[in-house]
């Protein structure tokens, strides 16, 4: 039917007629609704009204006089009881909850009630795409053209030819990652895109347990860090190439931070190299791994003088490079400046000649 908007928009008894002719039609009302929005105008009748006219005429109840003001207030979700809308956020999980916290304030503050947990969050930026998880679930939206194509879990794809990609995405990932009280057992963040800044990503302090971030400058790595509760954070694992940085990268930014300092366990890798005499760094640490360099084989017994002087230390796991000496000198040579048994057989491990040291 063409459209005639203003003639029927004023009479209530022709609006009562297009419900009842949806009826009749025996079409699901979401279905029944959108086509009678499209006939009368999208703003003839909400969807609550129709909802209850049509389920009036599709049990019978014929009569387009009746005077609605005799039934009782239609209950809405405020109304539900505050214990029972409890069960009902408990009974959802992190990102259920996502949802029921956009309805209205009283609703966001029974939802905000239950701390969001995880398991596992991951976010991934490149030039060509944004991919999230959250536990098993997974999300990615790729760069098409000037806009995107996003895939959700359920297999479903939405296209867009105007919005950019990470525009997109982060319509998706902000509202859960400010989540007040989130607790997340790994967080893990990977910044391939070197404009990207992580400021607006990250609004609320997290409380993970072991945090991987992965950046291609600086405040890719820090602005994620300081995100981090530090009396929560027990491991944390950094890498990236920095390209723009100076090589090697001074640690200083990364442990005059309270994560740094309150952490058992750190990994660095990618560009962050050090000297022997850095390894004082890492010296509240309980496990750590990290890539010396030297000019020196002199440097080796060094580090062993460094690393005994570490109460706490339960284990380390060291990469080491003596620069301008080719192949690296032998392994053999390393071990015996260490002090280390020379075991018998083939040093090559995991693709690297490794001697284990205690």
């Amino acid at each position: 039917m063409k459209a005639i908007s203003n003639p029927i928009k004023e009479n209530h008894l022709y609006l009562k007629t297009c419900i009842l002719y949806e009826v009749l039609q025996k079409k699901p009302i979401f279905e029944s609704y959108r086509n009678f929005c499209s006939t009368v105008g999208q703003d003839a009748m909400k969807y609550p009204d129709f909802e209850y006219w049509y389920y009036r005429f599709y049990h019978g109840q014929m009569d387009f006089d009746y005077d609605r003001r005799a039934d009782p207030m239609p209950k809405t979700l405020v109304d539900i009881p505050v214990v029972s809308m409890k069960k009902i956020a408990e009974s959802l999980d992190a990102i259920e909850r996502t949802h029921l916290r956009t309805m209205n304030h009283a609703i966001k503050d029974v939802a905000d009630s239950f701390p969001p947990v995880f398991e596992k969050i991951e976010v991934k930026l490149s030039e060509k795409d944004l991919s999230w998880s959250w536990n098993h679930r997974h999300y990615s939206c790729h760069k098409k053209g000037r806009g995107y194509s996003l895939y959700r879990p359920d297999n479903s794809i939405v296209e867009n030819s105007n919005t950019c990609y990470i525009k997109k995405g982060l319509e998706y990932l902000i509202p859960v990652l400010k989540m007040p009280n989130i607790q997340v057992n790994h967080f893990s963040l990977h910044f391939d895109e070197e404009a990207f800044d992580p400021v607006d990503l990250l609004g609320v302090p997290m409380n993970a347990k072991s945090v991987s971030i992965y950046g291609r400058k600086i405040n890719q790595v820090i602005q994620p860090l300081l995100a981090m509760n530090p009396g929560h954070l027990e491991s944390i694992s950094i890498d990236g190439m920095l390209h723009t940085e100076t090589y090697p990268v001074n640690l200083d930014m990364i442990r005059e931070t309270d994560q740094f300092k309150q952490a058992k366990s750190v990994e660095m890798k990618g560009a962050w190299n050090f000297h022997v005499e850095e390894l004082r760094y890492f010296s509240h640490l309980k496990r750590f791994k990290c890539h010396l360099f030297s000019t020196t084989l002199a440097d080796v017994p060094r580090l062993r003088e460094i690393i005994s002087t570490f109460e706490g230390l339960e284990s380390c796991e060291l990469e080491f490079t003596i620069v301008g000496f080719l192949d690296n000198l032998s392994i053999v040579q390393i071990a015996g400046a260490l002090g280390a048994e020379i075991p018998i057989g083939p040093l090559v491990q995991r693709g690297r000649r490794t001697i284990t040291h205690r």
